[in-house]
């Protein structure tokens, strides 16, 4: 399946943020990028392992939420058929609203404006959902939950200056 595959190895890319230049019109945030080696840590064999790792950069204990292949590669496929789903709708909304669109109706009768904007609706989100959700699909690998890990041995919520590429 090619793009499709998951490996039993994972690689997980943790960026660590240098600098952050402020504009009037916009933001730049640089980023240290590091990864792991290609034949990574293995997966767990069922459910989700909690795995630590030390920053490249600042040395910060962290840990992130490995999936199992079997459940990464559920997801991902899912996420590939929502989006082809959202798209193949596009088949049926785009043509009712070409045809609806382009009849005529009564100066009183706003039922026909109201089912119009519904499909118009419709055709936009599934257009804009059904690429982002396909190309999420695409991306994923079943490493998420990035946490930085307390003194106590606890993950934190929120993890600032480190994100998950």
């Amino acid at each position: 399946m090619g793009q499709l595959s998951l490996h039993e190895r994972y690689a997980a890319t943790i960026g660590c943020r240098v600098s952050i230049q402020a504009d009037l019109a916009s933001t730049t945030v640089r980023w240290s990028l590091g990864s792991g080696a290609p034949g990574g840590p293995s997966r767990p064999r069922e459910g989700d392992e909690v795995m630590p790792f030390t920053c490249h950069r600042c040395r910060r204990t962290m840990s992130i939420t490995v999936e199992s292949l079997a459940k990464a590669r559920l997801k991902k496929r899912v996420y590939i058929a929502v989006g082809w789903l959202l798209l193949l709708s596009l088949l049926v909304t785009v043509p009712m609203l070409v045809h609806l669109g382009g009849q005529t109706s009564d100066e009183n009768d706003d039922s026909g404006a109201a089912v119009v904007g519904l499909l118009f609706l419709l055709s936009t989100l599934g257009f804009v959902l059904g690429f982002t959700v396909a190309a999420l699909g695409h991306k994923y690998e079943g490493v998420k939950k990035l946490r930085y890990i307390r003194p106590d041995g606890r993950g934190t919520v929120w993890v600032k200056g480190h994100r998950l590429f």
